[in-house]
């Protein structure tokens, strides 16, 4: 992995906390990807990419997608942005050989661009949308979430306590910039250095949710009140998360940090408070149409599949449903499987109409769109 020396450009910026600096390089980010069309392609398309590169006699169609991504990604017209979900699905790979061609191929298309991780996502949704309900100027969402490759599943930040706070903060915001440049192929490389790379074990987590599905089949007598099941279940998977961010929001606005007895007291307070404050907007339909879009995407696949019948739960669906979550709200366009294109734009839903963004789950209609756009 390439030395990237910033030393020097921090120490003359004492002032900047690590953090900061991150949420700057983010938006710089952002604002270079504003004029490109954003083009969100799910691991199966991917998957076709790799064969088209590999294999380029036998996949014709596939090697033709290939060349207008390339083309496109080269002359800035389209970016290719992954996701944390993306990031798994690929390492679950058992084969070195297609493992690193993927890797190579989403280092050239991507340009090291992701979104920042779910869990993060929706830290800032929220934050974005209790701001916004208060009237105070804001960062437009889609400006704040991307970010480079090495964080896709997050921001981590090493600290050395045995250090003067100042170097400490110097280093922090050296080792930001080491990271951010990483390419996902020098990533492969340090977790294959030892010969001894595991992929990331599969969740069983579908049969789980299946038969939840089929034990509570009964208990909401609209899809409306599925969803909104749904709603209720999310927010409180991220209930501590909107703790967090109300005592964040808390200390900022104060200047002064919560003591430990009064997080207690307030905690649970806060997050009731505002569960119901978000249930409510939802079940009144007074939430804006743009505000918290992975809750109300989240929530509106899992009620969809809960509310037919005939569905369960498939293996896929967690990914399918975080690849969904990072396209439809940010992206342009969607390239993804026939099941979760047809979920998505069911009248039930609608959700491409909703956030305006074009899907297709078909090669040769993808390659077509792709095209439209060369001109």
């Amino acid at each position: 992995m390439k030395f990237v020396d910033t030393w020097d450009y921090h120490r003359d910026r004492p002032e900047q906390k690590p953090q900061d600096y991150y949420r700057a390089l983010r938006v710089e980010l952002s604002k270079s990807v504003g004029n490109q069309k954003i083009v969100y392609l799910d691991t199966n398309f991917w998957v076709r990419l790799r064969k088209g590169m590999l294999d380029p006699e036998q996949y014709t169609n596939e090697k033709a997608f290939l060349d207008i991504t390339v083309d496109l990604a080269e002359r800035g017209i389209c970016a290719f942005p992954i996701s944390e979900n993306t990031f798994w699905e690929v390492m679950g790979q058992s084969d070195e050989r297609t493992l690193r061609a993927t890797a190579v191929l989403i280092d050239t298309l991507s340009k090291g661009i992701t979104s920042i991780s779910s869990q993060e996502r929706i830290q800032l949704e929220f934050m974005h949308f209790w701001y916004s309900f208060q009237g105070k100027d804001l960062y437009k969402l889609s400006e704040l979430v991307w970010s480079k490759l090495a964080y896709s599943a997050g921001l981590f930040i090493p600290s050395m306590p045995e250090l003067e706070p100042e170097q400490d903060k110097l280093l922090q915001k050296a080792f930001i910039d080491q990271i951010w440049n990483a390419s996902l192929a020098e990533m492969l490389d340090v977790m294959l250095s030892d010969g001894k790379f595991t992929p990331p074990p599969k969740s069983n987590i579908a049969d789980k949710l299946s038969q939840g599905k089929f034990a509570h089949q009964d208990e909401a007598k609209s899809f409306k009140a599925m969803f909104l099941n749904e709603i209720g279940g999310v927010i409180d998977l991220f209930g501590d998360d909107l703790a967090d961010m109300m005592e964040y929001m808390f200390e900022k606005e104060h200047g002064s940090k919560l003591s430990e007895a009064d997080k207690l007291t307030h905690r649970a307070e806060s997050m009731r408070l505002m569960r119901n404050a978000i249930y409510n907007l939802f079940k009144l339909n007074k939430m804006p149409q743009n505000a918290l879009p992975t809750l109300r995407i989240l929530s509106s696949l899992h009620a969809a599949v809960r509310w037919d019948k005939r569905q369960i739960f498939d293996d896929h669906d967690m990914h399918d449903f975080g690849h969904a979550t990072t396209a439809l709200p940010y992206c342009d366009y969607f390239f993804t499987e026939k099941r979760l294109h047809h979920l998505l734009q069911q009248k039930l839903l609608g959700l491409d109409k909703l956030y305006n963004c074009e899907i297709r789950s078909k090669l040769v209609e993808a390659t077509r769109v792709l095209q439209q756009l060369k001109v």
